[in-house]
């Protein structure tokens, strides 16, 4: 198991998940195409994840959460 998924279950609400899809297809969009050959989606998603367990609902720090690191 990773480091930030708790030993409770996180449950997000419907507008949460709703945020998280569209940030998510939001940040995959932003990537250029060498950058998508190198990184996976689901590598985005975790960062969604791991910021919105720790109780981000802000769409741009939830953006920036995903794209942390990535290369230029």
């Amino acid at each position: 198991m990773r480091n930030f998924v708790s030993k409770e279950p996180i449950h997000f609400d419907p507008e949460t998940i709703t945020v998280l899809k569209e940030t998510l297809d939001d940040a995959w969009a932003r990537l250029l195409p060498h950058q998508r050959a190198t990184m996976l989606k689901s590598a985005l998603a975790e960062r969604l994840l791991k910021s919105a367990a720790q109780g981000e609902r802000d769409r741009k720090r939830l953006l920036d959460a995903a794209l942390q690191d990535v290369a230029a």
